[in-house]
């Protein structure tokens, strides 16, 4: 008995068993399951969160690069979709008396033509800021005419997702704003890309949101005449 004890092989198989029931015993242990990281300051079920639903009167919505030669190249989101989404953002937008911001690229060869669901809807004599740039809140025209509204929210439509509305949002945010993109009055030029600017903007403390998120949160007490036909405005979006 004493040779077999002291050989190595009962050695190791000694060591193997009081590390594995030290292992075993700190697993158990209540405080290793149950005790979150020094720097956490929330409950162990969940950190609690604060949430307010859009403010119309705090709320500016910009429509970016959405024209023609540009709103035709998005591909992932339906092109029908796509105006009908706009459509509704901007019936919103004239419904509960938000300001709205018309940013435009350069035209190839004669003046950019907004999208005729905005014109229709807000009318011919909006304002349309003309850029040379990427990024809205480069253009001074454009960034100016945000700030000025000072509504400290900033819902972002257009196309590309990847271009003008993720570094815009960026920007926006960057000054303080609270940004919101809403994704299906947006389009990218593919599915892969449009998902890295997303995680980059979600990253980044931007909210995504939707048409109908926004009309919902807008809508407050439907059954006043305002709730009721922001209500009206989302069915129509969604059953054409």
């Amino acid at each position: 008995m004493d040779d077999v004890t002291t050989t190595p092989y009962a050695a190791d198989r000694r060591h193997f068993l009081g590390a594995a029931a030290g292992v075993s015993a700190l697993l158990l242990a209540p405080a290793a399951i149950a005790a979150p990281p020094p720097s956490f300051s929330g409950s162990v079920q969940g950190a609690a969160m604060s949430y307010a639903p859009l403010n119309p009167e705090e709320t500016v919505i910009l429509f970016a690069d959405l024209q023609a030669g540009i709103i035709e190249r998005g591909v992932t989101n339906e092109l029908s979709r796509l105006r009908r989404a706009v459509l509704a953002l901007a019936r919103l937008a004239r419904l509960f008396d938000m300001p709205a911001i018309v940013t435009t690229a350069p035209g190839s060869q004669s003046a950019p033509e907004v999208t005729p669901e905005i014109a229709a809807t807000l009318g011919g004599g909006l304002p349309v800021h003309t850029r040379n740039t990427t990024d809205a809140f480069l253009h001074a025209a454009t960034r100016d005419a945000i700030l000025a509204t000072q509504r400290p929210a900033v819902l972002v439509a257009g196309v590309a997702t990847e271009i003008i509305v993720q570094h815009t949002a960026l920007s926006a945010a960057a000054h303080g704003l609270h940004v919101e993109v809403v994704i299906d009055a947006c389009s990218g030029v593919s599915a892969r890309t449009e998902d890295a600017a997303l995680r980059r903007l979600v990253q980044a403390g931007v909210t995504t949101t939707s048409v109908a998120s926004v009309g919902a949160q807008l809508a407050g007490d439907l059954s006043q005449a305002k709730g009721g036909e922001a209500l009206g405005i989302l069915y129509e979006m969604m059953s054409n």
